[in-house]
């Protein structure tokens, strides 16, 4: 029997020009999870008559872009797909694209893939044309087909047909521009039993590319292995700025606590796991589940995070005294603003602002660092809502704050209502960036929003940094070391490093570090204005 070739292609999900923004925060390199999971149920169902690649673009862009050498980076992309292309010679390609930022890749590699191949299947999946298939239908008519929400069943089915363009016509979770035209709505086919999902191939991917997504900058430097799972898809909420209903629907499906913890045994064993990321949407649930899972992990000596957030409401005690026995040293809470009107009537989240200094102090309590997502720009929030944020951060103390510009990403409500009054264009998503705010609304000036965002930012990351405040110079130390290796023109991440190592007793790195805040604020308009702003100037040059 014929095998079939399927390559699967990740766009990159972030711009080049994010690079020379002072203001930019990359995007670390995630495992294509997803991507691994369709090949998994691919090889179980058709064993042994299927044949995959993964070409991950994001990791050929850093590497161009660390080296600059090439002029034309888009050109540069196009010939590295151009050539795998050729060398492959795929029956499908199936492109996997999470996010908004990947749209304008979209069309342009599928018209390459058309052009090496004409007879090549080119299929597309994920958040970005799952949620958003009308504007990616139509927008690039070099696409087959998309697939909406999980592709495992959908997927395979279309393998199990011979690549059957009429299946793509007639299968109800895929969609053509034809049946587009035609009304046609596709729908969700899920695996309600996660555990017939195989185990991961991960000799596919070299996981040295992947290794950066850790939030605890304290082990930064440290050597390790970081491999992330996600023990259930689907998540109850409906918050505002979230596609996950779209993709995964509001009831949670989970794999079982022994299929977890098998999972999490060969990574540790098998691949030298040493971090564990848990990256679901809702981790908890089912309380007596995530004891269970924490339980279990408590006995594999890793360490453990969340960076993806968790529920603030559901910690307490005994959550968090599991969660540190489990390992876990740093989590991300989903705070998103410090506004209850912001919270209740603009996100649509079950949160109260309230609650959330205790539930810093269970963690902490427990050793537990605190990381927090912030959300700013959302149509309807006014300057006095922001404020209510700054204050409450201040007021918390956050080991680090993630600060991020409202983000209308296909198939959540924050998009839909955006476009229905008019407070995005259409044609922005082309050229879209995650550090830029989109949204033209009454309360928000996208312009306006985005400087707030940065200069929020300095304030309770820097400027009030709750680790220099609280005498934890090593971690300060560690967080803005992290900093200005990532970004050696960063003058405030100089400036408090230069800070914490004077009060932490290393004077000569100290006043290296001075010094180049020094220089940078001496030619450099942007940080001069903000050191002026901040009042860092007049007390220390």
């Amino acid at each position: 029997m014929n095998v079939e070739r399927i390559l699967f292609l990740i766009p990159p999900y972030f711009s080049p020009k994010d690079y020379s923004s002072k203001s930019s925060v990359l995007p670390p390199f995630t495992v294509p999870y997803g991507v691994l999971s369709l090949i998994a149920y691919l090889n179980k169902i058709h064993s042994g008559l299927v044949s995959v690649e993964i070409l991950d673009l994001n990791i050929a862009l850093k590497r161009v872009v660390e080296v600059t050498s090439v002029l034309d980076i888009g050109a540069h992309l196009e010939h590295l797909l151009s050539e795998r292309i050729k060398e492959f010679n795929p029956e499908i390609v199936s492109i996997s694209a999470l996010f908004n930022t990947s749209f304008r890749y979209i069309e342009r590699f599928a018209y390459v893939i058309k052009r090496e191949s004409s007879s090549s299947l080119v299929v597309a999946g994920g958040g970005l044309p799952s949620s958003g298939y009308r504007e990616v239908l139509e927008h690039c008519p070099s696409l087959d087909a998309i697939c909406k929400g999980e592709g495992e069943i959908p997927l395979s089915d279309l393998v199990g047909s011979g690549g059957s363009r009429q299946l793509l016509e007639s299968h109800p979770s895929w969609l053509t521009y034809n049946g587009l035209t035609q009304g046609k709505v596709p729908s969700l086919t899920f695996v309600e039993n996660l555990d017939e999902i195989p185990t991961f191939d991960y000799s596919l991917i070299c996981l040295d590319d992947y290794n950066s997504r850790s939030i605890d900058k304290r082990f930064a430097n440290h050597q390790k292995r970081e491999m992330s799972i996600h023990t259930s898809r689907g998540c109850p909420f409906s918050c505002v700025f979230c596609s996950n209903p779209s993709l995964h629907g509001k009831k949670v499906r989970a794999y079982s606590v022994d299929r977890v913890i098998s999972e999490v045994k060969a990574m540790k064993y098998q691949h030298a796991m040493t971090v564990l990321l848990i990256e679901d949407d809702h981790f908890f649930f089912d309380k007596r589940r995530a004891k269970k899972i924490l339980n279990e992990l408590s006995r594999l000596d890793i360490r453990i995070e969340f960076p993806n957030g968790i529920a603030v409401y559901s910690i307490d005690e005994e959550i968090a005294a599991l969660l540190s026995a489990a390992g876990t040293t740093t989590v991300a809470l989903a705070v998103e603003s410090g506004s209850d009107y912001v919270l209740k009537e603009l996100i649509g989240k079950p949160l109260k602002t309230s609650m959330v200094k205790n539930k810093v102090y269970l963690l902490r309590k427990h050793d537990i660092q605190c990381h927090a997502f912030i959300v700013i720009g959302l149509p309807g929030e006014m300057p006095e809502h922001r404020e209510e944020t700054l204050d409450l951060l201040l007021n918390i103390g956050f080991d680090w704050t993630h600060i991020g510009c409202a983000d209308p990403i296909f198939g959540s409500r924050l998009y839909d209502i955006c476009l229905e009054n008019g407070y995005i264009e259409k044609k922005s998503f082309m050229e879209h960036m995650e550090t830029k705010c989109l949204i033209t609304a009454p309360g928000v000036n996208p312009e306006e929003i985005s400087k707030i965002a940065y200069d929020m930012n300095l304030n309770v990351n820097f400027v009030n940094n709750f680790n220099l405040k609280s005498g934890n110079y090593s971690t300060a130390i560690k967080y803005f070391e992290n900093v200005t290796n990532k970004y050696p023109g960063h003058a405030f991440g100089h400036y408090y490093l230069s800070k914490s190592l004077e009060r932490f007793g290393d004077v000569e790195r100290s006043s290296k570090h001075l010094a180049i805040f020094n220089t940078i604020i001496s030619s450099d308009m942007f940080w001069q204005e903000h050191a002026k702003k901040f009042n860092i100037i007049s007390n220390d040059v």
